[in-house]
């Protein structure tokens, strides 16, 4: 019976080993340069710093929707390129709900910044290019498996956000909100996401969100603020991989074949 009860303990002592190694927790939040005065709050996050990298921009009279027609959902594929430069920290000023943060949200994540293609692109001077879509990326670096976890975000106008290219948060409607989009995401209250079943590669991944930049504003965007927030995380799902459960067969059989030799012994 000890010898029952010593393989018992050294099982769930390699399980316990199994899982641990299986661990990946992954937290997500958006941080970028310095704003206006230095203005840097706190953020946490295990993903690089947003990037803005693309745009597709227009007025009333260059529409892709249609002339005379601002601004239309969902964002064309074929937006221009640029080289990449560091989004920037953005102080809501009163016109945006306050950043993402550890006690913001109905899910915890990490403290995160609102950020922006440049320093005016905030409500603090809010001097921002023409309407249209802005690209942003950040990368993040994962064990690769499926995982669970939640992702929140906030936008002036509104924003879709993408891994790996799959949508996982839509645009929403722009309405009639004087602020931002009054569909969720929007810049008064955050899309909070519950996610299960999202594939991950092992290695590099991509976050890409895109902002919509559209108002009443005149063309070029004057007095008329843009920007993105968001927070999550993500947990590798507690299921062994089967090279996991080899070893944990491994070692078992290895065990008993060690007491059963021991008990020969004795005997």
């Amino acid at each position: 019976m000890k010898n029952i009860g010593k393989l018992a303990v050294l099982g769930a002592v390699l399980a316990a080993s199994a899982s641990y190694a299986l661990a990946d927790s992954i937290l997500l939040a958006s941080t970028g340069a310095a704003g206006l005065g230095g203005y840097q709050p706190a953020t946490g996050g295990s993903n690089s710093a947003i990037t803005y990298v693309g745009s597709q921009l227009f007025n009333s009279d260059t529409s892709p929707c249609g002339v005379g027609v601002p601004f239309c959902l969902p964002a064309f594929t074929g937006l221009t390129a640029l080289t990449g430069t560091a989004a920037v920290d953005l102080a809501p000023f009163g016109v945006w709900a306050g950043p993402l943060g550890s006690t913001s949200s109905p899910v915890p994540g990490p403290n995160s910044s609102w950020v922006g293609i440049n320093a005016n692109a905030g409500p603090q001077l809010t001097s921002n290019p023409q309407y249209g879509y802005y690209e942003y990326t950040s990368t993040f670096t994962a064990a690769g498996g499926v995982y669970n976890g939640n992702l929140d975000i906030m936008a002036d106008d509104t924003a879709e956000i993408m891994i790996n290219g799959t949508t996982i948060i839509p645009f929403g409607a722009l309405g009639s909100d004087i602020d931002c989009g009054s569909g969720l995401p929007g810049c008064l209250q955050e899309d909070n996401l519950v996610i299960n079943g999202l594939v991950l590669a092992a290695g590099v991944n991509t976050i890409t969100i895109i902002d919509s930049q559209a108002g009443t504003g005149p063309t070029g965007g004057i007095n008329d603020p843009s920007g993105i927030d968001f927070d999550g995380g993500l947990s590798l799902a507690a299921t062994p991989e089967p090279s996991s459960l080899i070893l944990l067969g491994t070692g078992l059989v290895g065990a008993a074949g060690l007491l059963f030799r021991r008990r020969q012994v004795v005997a």
